[in-house]
């Protein structure tokens, strides 16, 4: 698949424009089964093989035509330099969709020429349907979002594989490295999570609340490690009791291989 083939976002305006309610930020904007916004999608790859229709009426930037059923929008491929306050949010989200109506062909209320007309009286601009500061702060709280949920699956998957096996098992993320051991003693189930290179504790939190229903007050620091898992440089380990009901849960909400 071509490096260009990035996900195209609608605008809050845009979605205003189809008259789309904003979904809960564990739900991409650009994953939205709106006929218009699935079509969309198909742009980037549609660029970088030469196959898109440019809107020759708006003429501050490059603007192309969205087009299924009724429905019309226009999408743009933003450079960094557009908007230097977002960041490298650019190079992970280069596409938009800034606007949509509807096709009324030869009706001055069709959605192309009613834009061709909106930037005229702006002056020629079409800076109006670019991404906004709520549309960069949206795509901000998807990302921490998913990375929470991602955190949680990693987590949860470690400690379901050492329920069975009684091992230790690590995985990698970011800059992070996360060691789960679930020992079985004395008929009670102790769990300990190890967590290195994570000096924000907000992350560690994540960490630790990713397993369902153990209270946090049951968390114990274990700086000097348990036996049979010591602290590796930069890791803090920390030991719970596992209820057999979670522990349950887990196992059947993550079969392993």
């Amino acid at each position: 698949m071509s490096g260009e083939a990035k996900p195209v976002r609608p605008t809050r305006v845009c979605m205003t424009n189809l008259d789309l309610r904003v979904p809960p930020i564990t739900e991409s904007l650009s994953e939205h089964d709106h006929d218009l916004i699935v079509e969309a999608q198909r742009l980037p790859e549609a660029h970088a093989a030469g196959g898109v229709e440019r809107v020759v009426t708006l003429k501050d930037r490059v603007w192309f035509k969205v087009k299924t059923g009724r429905w019309r929008g226009v999408a743009t491929r933003l450079l960094e330099a557009d908007h230097a306050d977002a960041g490298p949010q650019v190079r992970a989200a280069p596409w938009w969709m800034g606007a949509a109506g509807f096709r009324r062909e030869g009706d001055p209320a069709d959605f192309y020429e009613a834009l061709a007309g909106a930037v005229k009286r702006e002056g020629g601009s079409s800076e109006k349907w670019l991404p906004a500061d709520w549309d960069w702060k949206r795509l901000e709280l998807e990302h921490a979002a998913a990375w929470e949920v991602e955190i949680r699956r990693i987590v949860c998957d470690l400690i379901a594989r050492s329920l069975r096996s009684g091992h230790v098992y690590q995985a990698e993320f970011h800059n992070y490295s996360v060691r789960a051991w679930a020992r079985a003693n004395d008929g009670e189930t102790y769990l300990v999570i190890g967590a290195e290179n994570v000096a924000d504790p907000k992350v560690f939190a994540v960490i630790i609340n990713a397993i369902p229903d153990v209270d946090l007050s049951s968390w114990m620091p274990e700086p000097n490690g348990v036996v049979g898992l010591n602290p590796g440089p930069g890791e803090i380990i920390w030991s719970t009791i596992l209820p057999p009901a979670v522990a349950a849960r887990l196992l059947d909400g993550y079969p392993g291989d």
